[in-house]
């Protein structure tokens, strides 16, 4: 237990800090009325974790059924400009998941380079490889802003799998007009990188699939979010008065294959639908209330399944194994119906800088191949030492551990927990 004792001192020596200086904008503008501009964003989150295994997991080859570790999470470089006010470059490298896995090949690789150009003030198109993706509103996620610790794995349904890191080779356009936003994509997905070995159950296919195409439409009611980037804010601090009703879907043609009972291949489209609420309401005394949740309807063929551990730490498997697999990996994403939901409290503070977000949320999906519902919970709390610019976040999450159980299918048999202290610094 000493290392969950650590991270728990370390927190708690974060609460007595001193706060930090202001951070300034790290930009430089091109013309005297600040319409062209150029500048950098550098962002990063750093875990220390203590993982309670799934059922006969590996380190190293040897069975541990709890863990330690130190990993980076996310790591951003970005460069961006303006022209005119009308034209935006992006760039950005970086890399997720550095941790005692991924040894010494730890590549930074590019993630975003894209161009738009705003030819009426309600529509904006663009393209190149990027992050506008459609579905829901967490489909793009800004990361270094989010409520809780991390993203769900269940609102990025195909992260990884067709995609780089969430970002796809894309025309779009956007725009919004009075109450609504809207943003429709167009993306040639990359290769499938795993799940492609063709079976009853379904998976992503390897032949010649059809563009996939998404879309999110929300209506905002009170201030509007701004539209410049495609990733959506987990939290303001209670800076803004958000409610945005959002609705989405995302669609490919021959996207998935399996066989069926005479062993014929079989090739289906992939279709997904989404509708979703978020809310951040400033309260008295720099209070603010936060919330989302979502309806999520997934369709990627029969008995589809993805087991996914984020940042995870195990290496392997033994003869002990269950369906989970390794480290902190669970069933999370599926053909079927999912609801999910964040809750957030921020405790303003009229004497320190330093502001106090406990939060909670949640996931409940039935899934055609399970037996048994998948319940994902996570409660922790934000130390916003200098709003998300610098935070310390500390978290538990409890998974579900599944297994085949004959004959009554694959059950839940077990839960785990995970104790997570993040830092995250911003540059921008």
């Amino acid at each position: 237990m000493k290392p969950l004792l650590a991270l728990l001192l370390l927190f708690l020596l974060g609460l007595c800090g001193d706060g930090y200086a202001q951070l300034r904008p790290l930009r430089i503008y091109l013309n005297p009325d600040s319409s062209s501009y150029a500048g950098v964003r550098v962002s990063g989150q750093v875990w220390m974790r203590y993982n309670y295994n799934n059922p006969g997991t590996l380190i190293n080859g040897e069975e541990a059924s709890r863990f330690f570790d130190i990993s980076v999470r996310r790591l951003r470089f970005q460069t961006y400009a303006r022209l005119n006010g009308r034209t935006n470059l992006t760039l950005t490298l970086g890399q997720n998941n550095i941790n005692y896995l991924t040894a010494r090949s730890g590549e930074i690789r590019l993630l975003d380079f894209y161009i738009d150009h705003k030819l009426l003030p309600y529509l904006t198109v663009g393209g190149g490889q990027s992050g506008w993706n459609g579905l829901s509103r967490f489909a793009s996620p800004h990361t270094s802003s989010m409520l809780t610790l991390d993203v769900p794995a269940v609102v990025i349904p195909t992260v990884n799998q067709t995609d780089n890191i969430l970002r796809k080779l894309s025309a779009y356009i956007n725009g919004q007009w009075q109450h609504w936003d809207y943003r429709l994509v167009f993306s040639r997905p990359y290769a499938p990188v795993a799940n492609t070995q063709i079976g009853p159950t379904s998976s992503f296919s390897y032949v010649k699939t059809g563009v996939q195409t998404s879309m999110y439409v929300k209506y905002q009611f009170f201030e509007h979010e701004s539209l410049v980037s495609p990733f959506h804010v987990g939290t303001y601090d209670g800076k803004k008065k958000i409610l945005a009703l959002g609705a989405g879907f995302e669609t490919q043609q021959r996207a998935l294959w399996h066989l069926n009972t005479a062993a014929d291949t079989v090739v289906t489209p992939l279709n997904m639908v989404a509708l979703d609420v978020f809310g951040e309401l400033p309260l008295r005394k720099g209070n603010a209330a936060t919330f989302y949740t979502g309806y999520f309807y997934y369709d990627f063929g029969p008995d589809y399944i993805r087991v996914i551990g984020l940042n995870n730490v195990g290496g392997g498997v033994n003869s002990g194994g269950t369906f989970n697999g390794t480290g902190n990996a669970f069933p999370a994403i599926g053909t079927g119906h999912v609801g999910y939901f964040q809750l957030g409290y921020l405790f303003g503070s009229t004497k320190r800088p330093e502001k106090i977000q406990p939060f909670l949320s949640g996931q409940y999906a039935n899934y055609e191949r399970l037996t048994d519902p998948v319940t994902f919970f996570e409660a922790g709390v934000n130390l916003l030492l200098q709003g998300q610019q610098s935070k310390l976040t500390f978290a538990v999450q409890n998974r579900p551990v599944f297994d085949q159980k004959v004959p009554t299918g694959i059950r839940q048999v077990d839960r785990r927990n995970t104790v997570i202290l993040q830092y995250q610094i911003r540059l921008e």
